[in-house]
């Protein structure tokens, strides 16, 4: 599968750093650096292969998944799971993650979702150390920091860490634990998380990264929220779990059960897994709903969370099904059925069994991720690969440098990867910027026309055409708009400039004046087309 556009942005970002160049000046980014740190580190150690950042994904995945399963190993007798429980929750995780689409992978959520996992295990065994009185106030203040270490490591990744890891440690003093211990445990957890947060700052200040870092978060932030949350709407909510199918099922057991779990988790007779598992999924979906964009990759480690939570409700019902079964001297096969109509529910309906996928697994052993494999295997075909790479053979041919392509749309962000170029300017998700910042619309302008950009590569399907109208060719040549393109947009940027290329959606402009007016409407191009 065909690695998206964030990777790709947190590549150039990571490459912009290591060159030499300051973040968040030469790129804009709205979010926190963690995760260009860890593109930094990773292209370090590994190189730039997609493959060997696909690699880190499958480790990190990997590693959730084996840490989920171990979750209720050994714990409380009500929610202990055998070893065929485990594999079967693991085996079901990664047939969930092997079905998302490309959007979902190599991105922040799921990789912060890791140190959240590791902070949870941190966290329950600190409330038993406080529970059962038997640790110094030392130890519980060190284990409190490295916890906050954890923490705080995520939080660079991206800050919503912050409600599940608090929705946790709520967990906590609703048991009623010795209060002087659970305030020593918390200035641990709080000088754990400033250490982490004061290397952080200390290297966007020693790299000259602070201000810039600054004026982003006060200047530019603001309005990548509000303009977020204009597009959350019930019909996209709605397709995305559709998207999900047949694993978003989970959360219909996972909220009343956690809900019904916190309500009755002050007692410190309930289990304690339990109960601080619901509140960190609960606390993910408040985040995720309330707070973040409704993109699918955010909504990865809820439903990781959701399917853990139902399968150990389910494996406990069996459980007592069979107890009850047993005592009537009865043979039962309560497992075996229900594991197989998950199974067949599964191969039946998730993309990662889909016949039109599995029959294309000898070619990506064969050719690797050639442009016909992506294509094949993407979920969205944004881009579509054998579409693009005759694009990209025309701007190899005219021998550019960097900084003089403009790429105006998100997922084309891969032709700086593919074309080995530098962007234009600091404004890389060029039409996404356009329409978030409106305010600096003037700024953006400026740039691009300073910037000495010679060629502009689109896309007429991302910006609004349908699939249909982007095959039509115009009238005369071949290398034109098609014909339904509405005209009232030819003066606008990037139409104004004229074409010199064209394969399918995508057309490449050659720069001859300024880059203004910018349309700042979502899909500027589907306003006006019948």
């Amino acid at each position: 599968m065909p690695l998206t556009a964030d990777p790709s942005l947190y590549d150039l970002q990571a490459q912009t750093v290591l060159e030499g160049g300051v973040l968040y000046r030469d790129i804009v980014e709205p979010n926190l650096p963690g995760i260009v740190w860890a593109h930094i580190a990773i292209r370090s150690l590994f190189g730039w292969s997609e493959y060997a950042l696909k690699a880190v994904d499958l480790v990190i995945v990997g590693s959730i998944t084996w840490l989920l399963a171990l979750w209720f190993r050994n714990r409380e007798i009500e929610f202990k799971t055998s070893l065929s429980d485990r594999l079967f929750l693991g085996v079901m995780l990664l047939w969930f993650y092997f079905g998302t689409s490309e959007w979902c992978h190599c991105q922040r959520d799921t990789w912060m979702f890791l140190p959240a996992l590791l902070g949870l295990f941190l966290r329950r065994r600190q409330i038993e150390r406080i529970e059962l009185d038997q640790s110094t106030t030392l130890k519980i203040h060190l284990w409190g920091m490295l916890e906050g270490i954890v923490w705080a490591i995520g939080f660079w990744i991206k800050p919503f860490i912050a409600v599940p890891a608090l929705a946790a440690m709520i967990v906590g003093w609703l048991r009623r634990p010795n209060r002087k211990k659970c305030l020593v445990d918390f200035a641990g957890v709080f000088i754990g998380g400033l250490l982490i947060g004061g290397i952080g700052t200390s290297w966007l200040v020693m790299s000259g990264t602070w201000l810039h870092f600054w004026e982003m978060a006060i200047e530019w932030n603001p309005t990548y929220f509000e303009v977020g949350r204009e597009r959350w709407t019930w019909d996209r909510l709605w397709r995305q779990q559709l998207r999900f199918y047949p694993f978003s099922l989970a959360h219909l057991i996972a909220i009343p059960v956690a809900v019904l779990t916190l309500i009755r988790s002050s007692s410190r007779h309930r289990s304690l897994s339990f109960s601080i598992l619901s509140a960190v999924y609960l606390g993910w979906l408040f985040q995720t709903f309330l707070f973040q964009h409704l993109f699918d990759y955010i909504h990865v480690p809820e439903l990781m969370l959701a399917i853990t939570i139902s399968m150990s409700v389910i494996s406990r019902g069996i459980r007592h099904l069979e107890c009850i079964a047993a005592a009537q001297n009865q043979s039962v096969l309560f497992r075996p059925v229900i594991a197989t109509c998950c199974v067949l529910v599964a191969v039946c309906f998730s993309p990662a069994t889909s016949w039109q996928r599995v029959q294309y697994w000898s070619q990506c052993f064969q050719q690797g991720s050639s442009p016909e494999v992506k294509t094949a295997l993407q979920h969205f075909p944004l881009p579509n690969w054998n579409e693009l790479e005759p694009a990209l053979d025309f701007l190899r041919q005219q021998k550019l440098s960097d900084g003089e392509l403009t790429v105006h749309n998100v997922y084309l962000v891969h032709a700086y990867r593919e074309l080995k170029l530098k962007p234009s300017t600091r404004f890389v998700y060029l039409d996404v910027l356009t329409r978030v910042f409106r305010d600096h619309q003037s700024e953006i302008v400026d740039q691009l026309d300073r910037s000495g950009h010679q060629y502009i590569l689109s896309s007429l399907l991302e910006n609004g055409l349908t699939f249909e109208q982007c095959q039509t060719s115009a009238t005369d040549q071949p290398h034109q708009l098609p014909a339904e393109f509405p005209r009232e947009h030819l003066h606008e940027f990037p139409y104004q400039h004229p074409v010199v290329f064209r394969s399918g959606q995508y057309v490449i402009h050659q720069v001859t004046g300024t880059a203004a007016p910018l349309n700042p409407a979502f899909s500027p191009l589907a306003a006006n087309v019948n």
